[in-house]
């Protein structure tokens, strides 16, 4: 058994580790932006915004020109992963016409969110409207903590 020293010592790596990774996806963001529309292929990453509303985290996420069909949302207790994808080539009237120049064939990104409390993946719900995204995401609640007897 470890001893309450050990278990804040290892708490304290485990934390150090998480904020270094926070801080290494943070420069990549910042890299990828700064790169050409062409580089950015599969490495965009919408911006977001996560509001505590005490009993929910709602979450707003800017994905203009995705239709509700094309935008995935999983969800577990720790974080969300949003998944949009489409590509003009599945329209068949595309087929009939012809191009000189075709720059806008596929947009998609993947953005995973950690967030800074358990919630109840069971209970979420997400909306589409005007490009933005909206993930309302109720909170698990209080972790709680008892002593047991010995027996």
């Amino acid at each position: 058994m470890m001893s309450i020293e050990g278990e804040i010592y290892v708490k304290k790596i485990f934390d150090s580790l998480t904020e270094m990774q926070r801080q290494i996806e943070r420069m990549f963001r910042e890299f990828w932006k700064s790169a050409p529309r062409e580089l950015r292929f599969g490495f965009y990453e919408p911006l977001a915004d996560i509001e505590d509303r005490g009993d929910e985290y709602v979450i707003y996420v800017n994905v203009p020109g995705f239709s509700k069909d094309e935008v995935k949302v999983r969800v577990t207790e720790d974080f969300v992963e949003i998944y949009a994808e489409h590509s003009e080539e599945k329209k068949k009237e595309m087929a009939s016409r012809n191009y000189v120049l075709r720059e806008r064939v596929y947009e998609g990104f993947r953005r995973r969110i950690e967030l800074p409390a358990k919630v109840r993946p069971e209970s979420a719900s997400a909306s589409l409207k005007d490009g933005v995204l909206e993930i309302r995401l109720p909170k698990s609640g209080a972790a709680r903590e008892i002593e047991i007897a010995i027996s």
